[in-house]
């Protein structure tokens, strides 16, 4: 690793420290934008009633305070933090993305595209590459990202499937192998069953969406099976679904 990434993880691990033993919140109930008067303070993203604009709830690592601000504001707070945190480059190439593909949507659709369409416009390019390049565990992030937004949209059946096949991918292993030779595949494979893991974060988002949309235990399963089938087919995973369904079934019960 970068001496200097290294250098920044360690001052990162340190300030997040300091948040969790200090913390220090100056949010107020008003708009960064308009000034006008909220009836509470804003805990997280939110649009405000007077003005229409979005305030963002954020903590800036130069002081570890916690404030209300406008897009612009905590675009700046989140470029500082990766700076901090040694990802800047990361963070610029993913705000180009956004850009560019912000761009696209709005030619195609002739009106500003939502947030969300522009996110998913960005995943869906980002599947493809990760896809083609053998990086499989980047292809379950995204996935996993995916399925947030479609659960943030209350679209909560197609967000139930997605979560569904992020436990199934991760019941097969996935490997990121971008770069890897073709020959050195057998011995390190695209997906190794042996890494199998399940989040215990998708398990309770699961158990939430099905609770929410009063689902038995067999719609769930022939909702895993329906789509792992799918998944199964197109990726040639090497676990069945009907085995990936055992091992889900026991932590969701």
């Amino acid at each position: 690793m970068n001496i200097v990434k290294r250098l920044f993880g360690q001052f990162s691990k340190s300030l997040q420290s300091e948040i969790a033993a200090k913390p220090s919140d100056e949010r107020m109930a008003e708009c960064p934008a308009c000034h006008g008067t909220l009836k509470k303070i804003p805990g997280r993203k939110t649009k405000c009633p007077h003005c229409g604009q979005f305030m963002y709830v954020r903590t800036r690592p130069s002081d570890l305070v916690r404030v209300v601000v406008t897009e612009i504001d905590a675009n700046k707070i989140d470029e500082e933090w990766s700076i901090v945190n040694g990802t800047h480059d990361e963070f610029l190439a993913g705000k180009k993305a956004m850009e560019e593909e912000h761009d696209v949507l709005k030619k195609h659709f002739g009106k500003e595209p939502s947030e969300n369409d522009v996110k998913w416009g960005v995943l869906n390019k980002q599947l493809i590459e990760h896809g083609t390049a053998g990086n499989w565990g980047f292809y379950r992030n995204t996935r996993l990202a995916m399925a947030e937004i479609l659960k943030k949209e209350g679209r909560l059946e197609s967000a139930l499937a997605t979560y569904l096949e992020v436990c199934y991918l991760d019941l097969n292993g996935p490997e990121n192998r971008g770069g890897m030779p073709q020959e050195l595949r057998e011995e390190f494979p695209l997906f190794d069953p042996k890494h199998a893991f399940l989040a215990p974060g998708i398990i309770e988002r699961v158990k939430t969406i099905a609770r929410k949309l009063d689902l038995r235990e067999t719609d769930i399963k022939q909702l895993f099976m329906d789509h792992g089938k799918e998944t199964s087919d197109s990726l040639k995973l090497p676990v069945s679904p009907n085995s990936c369904w055992r091992k889900l079934e026991e932590q969701l019960k």
